[in-house]
């Protein structure tokens, strides 16, 4: 099978995303339009240099560092209402496109909030922008992760617990806010800092998530697995090399949130070949399939499975486990409803 009967096919399923940034996947075509209209961001560039902003170039970039850059370019355009709105709607368009059938959009509000608009309107405009596409396809389901930074600090994340509150999934038909995570700066931020910001949200009766074991060691995951107590955690790549610690996840049916491109680009692997998801799965844990940040890594989540597929031999059977067991781990108050009847 080539790369594109493999594609074909796995697009025929219904598909899962439950890790996708919403600033690292808006079109660059958006971005370069946004900048014409408002201001250049990079002045003097044409449209391919500006791409180099916003997207993982193999030939110059190599670091975490390097990966991190690419979001700066994006929030100059993402601090109005309109735009948050318009760029929700293709983000969704593009991963319905892609044969998601289920997608869990995870953002920080306060990084959107230079221009005026509060917590609440940023919320509100991704929800409309997801909401107007939800309404014209059905069999699409989506839900907003919340994310605090890590470098925010934990009283930080409480406040913002608390700003969103409103936004729930269930005050607002079907489509808000669904979970809690924290992402950034590992080594400085231990998850202790915040553990009550996870009690908060437990409180609240958000599901929990957590960025841990990317950039650092299997040890961030234990803390994060014994003072917040996520239903799944973000990444984990560093699991691999702890076997009591992957005995751990899959006694206490944690997913883990892999998300293949991504990891490689930030040095999280040395080599694809050497990714942990096979020993993940052969272990007995929970694994969602995800793309972490499109634009930024140059893929979709078809391209993700097939990736999969050629590094680690997996059969179009497995692939269809892969994708039920992705599309299992949602955080939506309705379950999965992507054709696998769950």
């Amino acid at each position: 099978m080539n790369r594109e009967s493999r594609l074909e096919f796995i697009r025929s399923l219904p598909l899962a995303d439950i890790h996708r940034h919403f600033d690292g996947s808006i079109r660059p075509r958006t971005l370069w339009e946004l900048s014409e209209k408002y201001y250049s961001a990079v002045p003097g560039l044409d449209f391919e240099q500006f791409r180099h902003y916003l997207q993982w170039d193999e030939e110059q970039d190599s670091t975490l560092l390097d990966y991190l850059d690419k979001f700066h370019v994006p929030l100059q355009y993402t601090q109005f209402y309109d735009n948050i709105r318009r760029i929700s709607y293709e983000l969704a368009e593009d991963a319905y496109k892609d044969g998601v059938r289920l997608l869990e959009l995870r953002m920080n509000p306060l990084i959107h909030r230079r221009a005026g608009l509060t917590t609440r309107q940023v919320i509100a405009a991704t929800r409309k922008g997801l909401g107007n596409f939800a309404a014209e396809h059905p069999d699409f389901q989506v839900g907003i992760i919340v994310i605090a930074m890590r470098n925010h600090g934990g009283n930080m994340a409480r406040l913002l617990l608390r700003e969103v509150i409103g936004e729930k999934e269930e005050y607002h038909d079907g489509i808000g806010v669904i979970g809690f995570d924290i992402a950034g700066h590992e080594a400085p931020f231990p998850p202790v800092l915040f553990t009550d910001a996870y009690a908060l949200a437990d409180a609240m009766g958000l599901k929990k998530t957590a960025h841990a074991g990317e950039s650092e060691g299997p040890e961030r995951i234990w803390e994060a697995l014994d003072n917040l107590g996520p239903h799944r955690i973000g990444h984990g790549t560093s699991a691999g090399r702890d076997p009591e610690l992957i005995k751990r996840l899959a006694a206490d049916g944690v997913y883990v949130e892999v998300c293949l491109s991504s990891n490689l680009q930030t040095g999280a692997v040395a080599k694809l070949s050497e990714h942990p998801l096979p020993k993940f799965l052969e272990a007995g844990v929970k694994v969602a399939l995800c793309t972490d940040n499109p634009t930024v890594s140059s893929t979709s989540l078809a391209r993700e499975y097939a990736l999969a597929m050629e590094t680690f031999g997996f059969s179009e059977d497995d692939i269809r486990q892969l994708a039920k067991m992705s599309c299992a781990g949602t955080f939506l108050a309705d379950g999965c409803r992507c054709a696998y009847g769950e």
